[in-house]
Formats: C-alpha cells, structure tokens, sequence
C-alpha cells in the first residue's frame, strides 16, 4: 500500500495517511510495546464495521487475550465480549458488571447508557475558563474466549483507496542566486522612481565626501605653500581670507551629513518595505495554495520561511546592503581620488582589485550552497519541535522523552554544523582579505617615501590616510557584497513561496444570486477526482442526483472515497467532471461564493484560540440571543452561562479545554447559525457518546428538515433512518437507495456491513429500517 512500506516517512499531523490508517497505526505501535496493560482509547471508531470487527477479532481479543486490556467505545456491541462493563459519568462509575448481569431480559443496552445520562445530575461548571463536563463513556476489559468466525470480514490490509499524498523533501537550489530574486526584492519596496531618487542621493552624499576631502587638502597645500614663500622671500605676503576656504567646507560637510542621513533613511524605508511587501505577498500564496500543498511541506518548513528568513530580510540584509551601497561609494571615492593625486597607485590597484574578484567568487562558490544547506537543515528542527509539541502525550505515555531528544539533538546538531561551517568559510575570507589589505598599505607607505622628493605634504598625507581607510573599507565591502549575496538565499527562498500553485478565484465577475441555493439540489456529472495531478482518482464517474432524498446518508469501507467527496464538493482539488447545485456548475463561480453556502461539520472540530464568541460567530453576524440560542439547542447553554467569562471565555489552542463532545457540539451550534441549505457531517458523530450522537440527529432533523444533509459515517446506526444511502466503494457508487430496500437484499454491500456489526446490532437496525420505512410509506 505504502511505496516505501514501513520505511514510509510520515509528516506533520500523519500525512499521507488516512484517519482508519493512524487508527490502525497507533494500534499497532500500543501491541508492539508488550505491555501487561492496555488502556485503547476508542481507535475502532474511525474504521468501518468490516475493519472494526477484524480489528477486535484479531488484535484485542486475540493478540492481547493475555493482556489486561480497558477499551473505551461507543460500540456496544463488542459488550458482549467484555469480563467487565463500567459505565461513567462525570468521572464516576454510574453502573458495573458483567454483560450477562447488566441486560435484563427485554431491556435495550443503549436505552441504559441513554437514561444514565439523562438521569444523572448536570455537571457543574468550575470558576475556571475549562468545560468539565465530559460526556458517557464505556469501558471495557475483555476476557479470554475463543473467536468466533466471522464470514465476508474484510481484511485489514486491503484499504480500497491507495496513498495519494506523498511528502516532499525539501528542494535546494544551487549556483548563483536567480536574478529574479533581486528583482523582487527591489521592485518590492517601492517604484522606480523612488529607486532612482535612492540611487542619486547615494551619489551625492559620496561626492561630498569626496570633495570635503578633496578641499580640504586644497586648503592644506595653499597654507603651506604661502607659509614656505613667506620664510622663503622674507618678505610680507597677503594672506587670503578664511572665509574663502571655511565656507565651501562647511556647505560640504553640511552637505555630507545632510545627504548621508537621507540615504541611510531612504535606504532602510526602502528595503524595509520590500521585506514586508515580499511577506504580505507570501502570506497571501500560502493561503490561497490548495490543501494539498500543506500535506506536502511539513509545518517546520513553512514557518521557516515565515520566521527565520522573513527575519533575515528584516533585520540583517537592510543593515548588510546599506552598509555594502556605502562602503562600495566610499571606495570608489578613495581608489579616485588616489588615482588623481598619485597615478602610479593604479599599478597597484589593477592586480588587487582581480586578486578581491576570484577570491570572492572563489568564496562564493561554497558560502552560497552552505547557507543553503543552513536554511535546509534548520526545517527539520521547527518541524520536530512542532511535531513533539502535538504528540507530547503519547511520546510521554511510551516512555519515549530520552528517543525524542536524542532525535531533536540530532537535527540541532546537523544544524549546527552547517552553521558552524558558514562561520567558519567567513572568517577564512576575512582573513585573506585584511592580509592582502595589510600587504597593499606597507607597499603605499614605503612607496611614498621613495617619492617623497616629487609629492608635497598635503599629498603624502592624503595618500597615506586614504590608503588606511582603504585597508578598512575594502574588505568590508568584499564582505558585505559576499555577505549580501548569502543572505540574499532568504529572498530566494521567500520568492519561491510566491509562485505557489493557487485554487480557483475566490470570486468571479459573474456572481450567484444572493439566494443560491434556494432548494440545494446536487447534481454530479461523471465527476472524477484525484488530489494531485500525479494522483490516482479517488473518486470514479460519480453521477448521483441528490434533490428529493434530502437526507443522505454515505457509507462504505475505509478509505472508499467518502471524505473525497466533501473534497470534492468544496473544491479542495480540481474536479474532472461537472458538480451542479441548484442548476449551477460549481466550476463558474468563486470558491468564496460556493464554500460559504455549505456547510461541513468534520470529525475533528476545528476551534482556534480565542472567545468563544468568535468561535461561534467569526464574522460578527450574529446577535448575542442568537449566540445563546444556539447553544441551547445543543444543550451548552447551561455550561457557557456558569463560565467566568461567558461568551468571552477564552478557548484554548483547538479547544483543549473542552471535551470532545463539547467541541462537537460548538462545531454543530455554528452550523446552526449559518443556516445553509447544504449541511455536511464528516462522520461528526464517530468519536461521541450515544447521547450525543442522538442530540445531533435530533437537532439536524428539527434545524435542517429543509435542506440537503449529507451524512458521513462509519456508524451505521447514524445512516439507519436516512431517506437513502449512498455505498461508495473504491471511489465509486456501488449502491444508492433507501435502506430498508438496501437490507432486502443480501447480496447488498450495505446488507454486508450491517452484518459485521454482529447479529443484535444487525437484527436492530434491521428493525429500525423497517418501522421507518412503513412510517414513511
């Protein structure tokens, strides 16, 4: 199934698998560890019946016969097979004993969890921001039986649709950084006139300099010309006023500090706002990549480009440009001047400035690919801590904290390598630099001695104080255009984010009425639909026609294609085919327009930290009654009042500080207040209490009796009193009608699934189809 098997490198949040794939997974890595106690926390309810029941056949009741095993399920009919049955609430055992105690005869087992429920006291809300009310929960010991055989049980290990996500490594470019790369990250900061004004402002500031410099030795040479001429001849010269002198000084020095401070302000306002230009535009790719492009890249790869790269552009490669503009402009200066005053420096200079070019290509060659490997190396290490972070509590359940940090040791370590090699490289080229630098200004010193007789004092002492400033400012400059390059590989790997594969317009010019969809009617045309273009479909031909069955239920094996079909619908990939709602192709108008007409409730509610006000009404749509009523359809009225903050209570990070029903139920009372005609719930019920399931049941038939409700599960009892069923398998639909005709025929896929449930489970959703479907008829 997997193409590299068990060596398969599994990303952030289990990418490429399936959530019956990480059930399965986890439940393996439980049995391997060879415990004497096995605390299972639910793992069969993200798999179907057929992949349930083999999985507790084989791994629960057989592997781990000689285990004390506490499973905790929903699933009451593996009770049966239990030594022992404790039912909780609120953290206390409300009943006990064995199956052949607890039923009494004429008695339904869920009629007993459900009336616990009912009959037990509401939990009562702590002073603190944490929901404690924590629905019903079974658990359950199993005993040592032999195993019944069970016909038509599907293996485990044949998941009908295959892999179609897998995770990259991370690209690395090599060789000189792209022209592109400039040239966003200086169009980015402002126009081209800006640019231009930037450039001329350089060019001032430096030939102030130059020409304070400059007259400054003119003043010089004059007073010692007219002070040899006055002890020369002995005789009174005039003296030329200081005026004449003092005042072009001073209006260049002004002139110097003016300019100097414009550029240094243009310079960083400038390349500041490219560096923000250059994020927001990042931002903006990132978001509008599709789905498929976060299973790819694991999270520490992005937040790399968003953390330490972004903070490259904003803080060191600002300081490292400016300071290379003002160093280069600095050395031109003084190479001129140099030139002028003392031509015979020129032999000097022509072989050092190619002996500073190949040492800086030479350098180059290996800065640029280190840093690279830099960058690549430090991804693993947010990617790790983050991935540690969400696992904490199974990486401490097995024991695993010394594996952990020797793991986060070792990517810091190969890190830190890198890291240690570029400084290395760059101390190696300063080196060479300020050597060679050193060599040049012995050479001018000596020079101008033996020259002595053909300069005069002011030249001497320019040549030799520009030559100081020269071994100075030309390694620095070196540096910093090397430095700049390197850093240079931050914009490269920002700029690469900018060009990220993107969805569909959010909106088109040509936009659904403000009343679509007014009956939700759904229409597939031969729809095909894969992830990646490289992928293989997921989903084959479809072409059911959802518009009087307003309530459908969709079932099939794992991995048949049944969240691929809320993919589908929400254009999560490009669909081949036509998906028609209400009369409209659902390819001409914006995704923004499409997915906020439906409305999906997943099974695993996403909450972000923040108010439970926002978590309910993100887009301030609603009044605070509308707010509270809500909550009360799902019963979480009573909880949120006895909070300190009520509606501004502040949730936690994906709502850990509510139970999983609790969020559930958050997710339902916002589906509640968006009142859409497309309701879809993404086996929302798989991980909640009887009770709970029942409310949402209740609440959707009250809430949404009008609308198309398209309900996705691995528990059949939640299809059971649908208007009709929709079997998928391996992408495609293999049946699609009322379920009591379903059950009428034995040779039915859904006949099949309902029997692996175990033969009360089936005879009472027999019974339940049948009352149904003569109410109805």
């Amino acid at each position: 199934l997997l193409e590299a098997g068990d060596q398969t490198v599994v990303g952030d949040r289990g990418t490429p698998l399936s959530a019956g794939q990480k059930a399965r997974i986890s439940l393996a890595r439980a049995v391997y560890q060879d415990a004497d106690i096995y605390l299972l926390d639910d793992p069969l309810s993200a798999v179907d019946a057929g992949v349930s029941r083999h999985l507790f056949e084989q791994c629960i009741r057989q592997a781990l016969h000689e285990k004390i095993t506490i499973l905790v399920t929903h699933q009451l009919q593996y009770l049966k097979d239990a030594s022992q049955i404790l039912i909780l609430k609120d953290g206390k055992i409300m009943k006990k004993g064995t199956f052949a105690e607890f039923p009494k005869p004429g008695v339904d087992f869920e009629d007993i969890l459900l009336k616990t429920n009912e009959e037990a006291e509401p939990s009562r809300v702590p002073d603190s921001p944490t929901l404690r009310g924590q629905p019903s929960e079974s658990s359950v010991q199993p005993q040592e039986s032999p195993r019944p055989s069970l016909e038509d049980a599907a293996p485990e290990d044949q998941d009908t649709e295959t892999i179609q996500v897998t995770l990259s490594l991370e690209s690395r470019s090599e060789g000189k950084v792209d022209f592109k790369a400039y040239k966003d990250y200086f169009t980015a900061g402002a126009h081209w006139n800006i640019i231009i004004l930037l450039i001329l402002v350089n060019i001032a500031a430096q030939v102030s300099y130059v020409l304070q410099d400059w007259w400054l030795s003119s003043w010089a040479n004059e007073q010692s010309t007219l002070y040899a001429t006055a002890h020369g001849k002995g005789k009174e010269i005039l003296v030329p006023d200081p005026g004449w002198y003092f005042t072009p000084y001073s209006v260049l020095t002004a002139g110097t500090v003016l300019f100097g401070i414009s550029r240094s302000l243009l310079m960083f306002y400038f390349l500041v706002n490219s560096s923000q230009t250059l994020h927001k535009q990042m931002l903006e790719s990132v978001l509008r990549a599709p789905v498929l492009f976060f299973d790819r890249h694991p999270t520490g790869r992005i937040l790399n480009r968003f953390s330490k790269d972004t903070g490259h552009m904003d803080d060191l490669l600002p300081q490292i440009i400016q300071d290379f503009v003002q160093t280069f402009l600095l050395v031109m200066g003084v190479v001129g001047i140099m030139v002028v005053v003392i031509p015979w420096t020129t032999i000097l200079l022509i072989p050092l400035g190619i002996i500073f070019f190949v040492l800086r290509r030479y350098f180059l060659e290996t800065s640029r690919d280190v840093k690279r490997l830099e960058c690549a190396t430090r991804s693993p290490v947010f990617s790790h801590l983050a991935s540690s972070l969400q696992g904490r509590w199974t990486i401490r359940a097995f024991k695993a904290q010394q594996r952990f940090q020797e793991l986060f040791d070792a990517h810091q370590d190969l890190h830190s390598e890198a890291w240690f090699l570029f400084l290395t490289t760059s101390r190696w080229f300063a080196l060479c630099l300020d050597a060679i630098c050193a060599i040049f200004v012995i050479v001018v010193a000596f020079a101008s001695l033996f020259l002595a007789e053909t300069l005069n004092v002011g030249q001497v002492g320019l040549v030799l104080s520009l030559a100081l400033t020269f071994t100075v400012m030309v390694p620095r400059c070196v540096r910093q255009s090397a430095e700049a390059e390197t850093m240079m590989i931050s914009v490269e790997r920002v700029t690469k984010y900018l060009d990220l594969e993107k969805e569909a317009p959010w909106e088109y010019k040509h936009r659904p009425p403000p009343s679509w969809p007014q009956q939700g009617d759904i229409d597939f045309s031969n729809v095909s639909f894969r992830y990646s273009s490289d992928g293989p479909l997921v989903l084959k031909d479809l072409i059911p026609l959802i518009d009087l069955r307003k309530k459908v239920g969709i079932v099939g094996r794992t991995g048949a294609g049944k969240s691929s079909l809320v993919s589908a619908l929400f254009r999560l990939s490009r669909p081949k085919g036509e998906i028609w709602i209400d009369e409209i192709w659902t390819a001409t108008i914006g995704l923004h327009d499409l997915r906020k007409k439906m409305t999906v409730v997943p099974q695993e509610p996403v909450l972000f930290i923040g108010t439970m006000r926002k978590n309910l009404d993100p887009f301030n749509e609603h009044t605070d009654e509308e707010l509270w009523n809500a909550l009360e359809e799902v019963q979480l009225k009573e909880a949120v009042e006895g909070l300190p903050g009520r509606l501004n209570t502040e949730l936690a990070e994906s709502g850990s500080n509510l139970s999983a029903g609790q969020r559930q139920l958050v997710s339902f009372a916002r589906a509640i207040l968006r009142k859409n005609q497309i309701l879809i719930i993404d086996k929302a019920t798989s991980n909640v209490d009887p009770r709970t399931d029942e409310l949402i049941k209740k609440k959707v038939r009250e809430k949404f009796a009008q609308s198309i409700v398209l309900t996705i599960t691995n528990r059949l009892r939640t299809v059971i009193d649908s208007e009709s069923v929709m079997v998928l398998d391996s992408g495609r639909r293999v049946e699609f009608s009322r379920p009591y005709k379903l059950l009428q025929n034995r040779n039915s896929l859904f006949y099949k699934m309902v029997q692996h449930l175990g033969e009360a489970e089936a005879a009472a959703l027999t019974e339940t189809a049948t009352q149904i479907h003569l109410k109805r008829k």
